[in-house]
């Protein structure tokens, strides 16, 4: 369906991220009318660029910030039953080095206060390791000075695909979901709002009217506010996180590294066979169009993680790529960034419910709370919908689901093992549909770029089933290909090819999706 084919909703939401795909998808199972706008890709902005975690936020303790640990923790345990494909426990070490700001009966005390507030959702109890047992589990680890370790678990999410789950599940009941069209205009109309879109292609533009409205575009929040007639303050306070991608350093374990000058922490995290190192918290007072990592940042992480891993590749050259993200933190006019609250903020003005702040992990918690508002903005008794899985969640537990159907689908179709685990990995069941897709056009099958595991016919289902419409869509969101050493050359020559096939794109027009898909990528290739 077109955005001009609606003249009316319940609830029109602004923002394409987690937090609006998190309320579209709760809304639409609770009965409402639903349609969201996104001005770029869905997840282009902060929710594809984050650490990739769900978790409790270790760190937030020694804040005394024990209610957002606790709901995290809570969340965490949630969000691996609705989509244990996409979320999946990790093993933590935490090292104590001499001299470390926190000594290591702090430590203990810390992962000792973790287990308790998540009570019977935790993943596995802590342990505390000596430092022969740490050096055995972990020996790229630095020995010098080295007092201890604890093992704790979080977990790891594809959070692009957190989003895109999210707003397929949103359609499937009967939301209307919209990427590249943006919100060009709000006006006061009885009962609630008459909105202007328009994306300057495909879609073109128009008006719909909505009862209520959510503010859910992180970042730019301050910016859509201000298409309001009333004059707005500050809502967020956008600070910069840059991660850097480097060759893997511990398949086993994702370490956390305490920074000593200024007491931040750092994760070096095992990442679809790389390392992910991150990440920087910097206050971004700019353009929120405008986020790149920068050298500074880059050579920040590389100095702190080497002190802890001193063994491995840490020459800038190594770097594979780098990504910056924005936080966008509810408004404070005070302290350093990394000290402003992680805590979300939601607030209703009327028939306006704006979000900021709040973690990826406690998105759902958010949703909830806001569709409890829609509802009494519209004067309608709430419906609380179920936390139902995702729609690639599998019917039966996760570890069966991958050892059985990973088997079988390597037995009817024509996939490798890796390629198989890797699809089960992205699209949990629905990989099915791309199986299928490459049985009827056998060419779907080929590598996108050996030996990684990612075929053509994902690049395919991108196109027509998940909205892709650009190039980087597919290769920076979808698939990820654009963080790996195949970011460059072969495969987005031969993914770009297939989409202008599918788009129907002349040569000028691929030509310019390449140059488009490489201004996004840092470092920038050269063009060959």
């Amino acid at each position: 369906m077109e955005p001009s084919q609606i003249s009316k909703v319940d609830l029109a939401i602004i923002g394409g991220g987690i937090n609006g795909a998190g309320l579209a998808c709760q809304a639409a199972r609770a009965g409402l009318s639903v349609v969201l706008f996104e001005k770029g890709d869905f997840a282009s902005g902060t929710s594809s660029k984050s650490t990739k975690l769900i978790h409790g936020g270790i760190r937030y303790l020694e804040q005394a910030r024990f209610k957002l640990v606790f709901e995290s923790l809570h969340e965490r345990k949630r969000l691996m039953g609705m989509a244990p494909h996409l979320v999946h426990p990790v093993p933590f070490l935490l090292p104590s080095y001499r001299g470390d700001r926190r000594p290591s009966w702090m430590l203990k005390m810390g992962l000792w206060l973790y287990d308790f507030l998540a009570g019977t959702k935790n993943i596995a109890r802590h342990q505390w390791f000596s430092p022969s047992q740490t050096l055995q589990k972990a020996p790229s680890l630095n020995a010098e000075g080295l007092r201890g370790c604890g093992l704790y678990y979080d977990a790891q999410v594809n959070d692009a695909r957190l989003v895109l789950e999210n707003l397929l599940a949103a359609e499937e009941a009967g939301a209307h979901c919209f990427n590249y069209c943006a919100v060009t205009r709000i006006e006061r109309d009885a009962p609630g709002f008459r909105i202007y879109y328009g994306d300057g292609s495909t879609q073109g533009s128009g008006t719909l009217s909505a009862s209520c409205l959510a503010n859910t575009s992180g970042p730019w929040a301050n910016q859509i506010a201000r298409l309001l007639p009333e004059k707005a303050a500050n809502l967020v306070r956008p600070t910069r996180g840059t991660h850097i991608v480097v060759p893997e350093i511990d398949p086993s374990y994702a370490v956390l590294i305490t920074t000593p000058k200024d007491n931040r922490i750092i994760f070096v995290i095992p990442w679809r066979g790389f390392s992910l190192v991150g990440t920087t918290d910097l206050d971004h007072p700019g353009n929120p169009d405008q986020v790149h990592p920068t050298e500074e940042e880059i050579g920040y992480l590389l100095r702190e993680a080497s002190r802890v891993f001193p063994r491995a590749p840490w020459d800038r050259h190594r770097v594979i790529a780098a990504f910056a993200g924005l936080r966008p933190l509810a408004w404070s006019g005070a302290g350093s960034a990394s000290s402003v609250s992680r805590e979300d903020k939601i607030v209703r003005t009327g028939n306006l419910i704006t979000i900021v702040g709040g973690k990826l992990t406690t998105y759902h918690s958010m949703a909830a709370r806001a569709l409890k508002m829609t509802f009494q903005i519209l004067g309608r008794r709430p419906v609380h919908p179920r936390p139902d899985p995702l729609p690639g969640a599998p019917p039966q537990p996760w570890d069966s689901f991958l050892r059985e159907e990973t088997s079988r689908w390597t037995s009817a179709y024509p996939v490798s093992p890796a390629q198989a685990t890797h699809l089960a990995l992205l699209y949990g069941q629905r990989a099915v549909k791309i199986l299928e897709g490459i049985r009827q056009e056998p060419r779907w099958g080929e590598p996108l770029a050996p030996p990684r595991p990612e075929l053509l016919g994902q690049v395919a289902y991108a196109v027509q089933a998940e909205k892709a419409r650009h190039l980087e869509d597919v290769l920076l969101r979808r698939l990820e290909v654009g963080y790996s050493p195949h970011r460059w050359g072969r495969a987005p020559e031969k993914a770009s090819r297939l989409m202008g096939e599918l788009l129907g794109w002349d040569e000028g027009t691929r030509q310019r999706e390449l140059e488009r898909y490489r201004r996004e990528l840092y470092p920038a290739p050269e063009t060959p």
